[in-house]
């Protein structure tokens, strides 16, 4: 048996297909003499997230499938349908390696997560590892069949696929796409594309523009494939690019955060040590939730890890060094936006075409109202059920039984770059948006508060188009956004 075409690259998305093709020419037509029948190739799923799914675990396995020869008898299986199920958004920080006996945790506040105090990916002080967004696959090949038309099925052991690696990412229809030329091979070059963090022009994870807008106590969070790999080229996990020093893994060891004011520095440059202590893992190894890191950057997250946002402040910038201290990312710079001019300010997340989170604020008029469906019904005037009859005003006549009320929110943004418009796409075809509060005091009276329910509140984007504006159309570009909260306002029956 032979794997006849795979995969380009070891890191795939969720929403791509993912194609196998085998072939096993002696199985599939027999001796002379002698052809086999009801042949079928035989493919079992392994998959996990906390070792190498090569291992082919019993406990792995999700799933066997099957497929007949077609015309040029080879089998040809896609295996995105059902990997696709396996990955998903992470919401929530939490335990992020196991190491030497022990349990790390992302952190908030810096304190550890945990089931009593849980807390969002979006409010982790430093880093976080993917718990739900990654894992490792493997496909493990066999063929069967009979000897006769009417005779018992035998199967043939194959061979096990290379260890694969699957993201909550989509691909679109347009994006480029590497092909093999002596193999068919194709792929998504992350690396071609500027994703791998290993040089100074690499970005994290997110099409968004390198300058932002935040509040002073916003949470915002970057990520990144935490290593580049140490080959080049095919089968390589991103296909890093054939040339000097390509070969050599470039792991994010910290990243630098440095405030501005009046164009010069202020405040104490900021390290965050990626390592198994803040919530991260700088290490290379298998495990797939160690594939993909979170870094917070929000003012809300500098603030939460006890380093001080200074008072005045323009700008700030965020870059990654590697163990050399050697710049591996392009910088993004994060500027003060002032509260709105008296307007409410609105900061929306959302999860964005890589599986990770884009942050934005509506600062200008944002226009709320509740939109209510009510039950009614028709009450009976006066007591039927006591020694007299009693006339009272307020029965009798139509009541409200129950009332369903949602909030809808119109949101406008301000002047936005050509650049930004683009990208605002995402925001409103993301089928995960919610509303992000500003970071704010927990305690009172020594109490906790829920902190999953009072910083992220999920909502529906109801805007059913996205008109991207250039600046030669449209000169000056902003955006409207509408959107409903998730959850019913809570009113009392009747």
């Amino acid at each position: 048996m032979n794997i006849k075409q795979k995969p380009l690259y070891k890191m795939v998305a969720a929403d791509e297909e993912i194609i196998f093709v085998v072939e096993d020419n002696a199985n599939v037509r027999g001796a002379p003499g002698t052809p086999h029948y009801k042949v079928k190739f035989i493919a079992e799923i392994y998959l996990t997230i906390g070792g190498n799914a090569t291992s082919t675990l019993p406990s792995d396995k999700i799933a066997t499938l099957k497929a007949s020869p077609n015309n040029a008898g080879v089998g040809i299986f896609d295996f995105s349908r059902i990997l696709e199920a396996y990955v998903s958004p992470d919401y929530l920080g939490g335990e992020t390696i196991f190491w030497s006996g022990v349990q790390y945790y992302s952190k908030y506040n810096q304190s550890n997560y945990s089931d009593a105090r849980p807390h969002s990916i979006h409010q982790i002080d430093e880093f976080s590892n993917s718990r739900k967004g990654v894992r490792n696959f493997a496909i493990k090949f066999s063929i069967e069949f009979a000897t006769s038309q009417t005779g018992t099925l035998s199967t043939v052991a194959g061979l096990t696929s290379d260890a694969y690696y699957i993201h909550n990412a989509v691909r679109q229809e347009d994006d480029t796409i590497a092909i093999e030329s002596t193999t068919g091979n194709f792929g998504y070059n992350y690396d071609f594309n500027n994703f791998v963090i290993r040089h100074s022009s690499a970005k994290f994870l997110t099409n968004s523009p390198t300058t932002q807008y935040i509040g002073s106590a916003d949470y915002h969070t970057l990520a990144f494939f935490q290593e580049s790999g140490i080959y080049t080229g095919a089968n390589t996990l991103y296909g890093n690019k054939v040339g000097s020093g390509s070969a050599t893994i470039k792991s994010v060891d910290e990243i630098k955060i440095q405030f501005y004011s009046g164009g010069s520095t202020t405040g104490s440059l900021i390290t965050l040590d990626n390592n198994f202590l803040t919530g991260g893992h700088f290490a290379n190894g298998d495990q797939a939730k160690n594939k993909v890191v979170f870094v917070g950057v929000g003012t809300g997250n500098i603030a939460g890890a006890g380093n001080t946002v200074p008072t005045n402040w323009d700008y700030y910038e965020v870059y990654a060094k590697d163990d050399a201290l050697q710049t591996v990312s392009n910088t993004y710079y994060f500027y003060n936006q002032c509260d709105g001019m008296g307007f409410e300010k609105f900061r929306v997340t959302w999860l964005n075409r890589l599986g990770t989170w884009d942050y934005f604020n509506f600062t200008k008029k944002n226009v709320r109202k509740v939109n209510s469906k009510r039950e009614t019904y028709q009450q009976l005037k006066g007591t039927w059920n006591e020694t007299t009859y009693k006339k009272y005003g307020y029965q009798g006549g139509q009541k409200t039984f129950s009332t369903n009320s949602k909030e809808v929110i119109t949101l406008q943004s301000d002047f936005v770059t050509e650049e930004a418009s683009a990208w605002l796409e995402e925001l409103f075809t993301s089928p995960d948006v919610f509303v992000l509060q500003e970071r704010s005091t927990d305690k009172a009276a020594g109490l906790v508060n829920n902190i999953l329910n009072k910083y992220v509140q999920p909502c529906v984007v109801k805007s059913s188009s996205y008109t991207k504006k250039t600046t030669a159309n449209d000169k000056l570009k902003q955006y409207t956004l509408e959107i409903e909260m998730s959850h019913n306002k809570r009113i009392q029956r009747s």
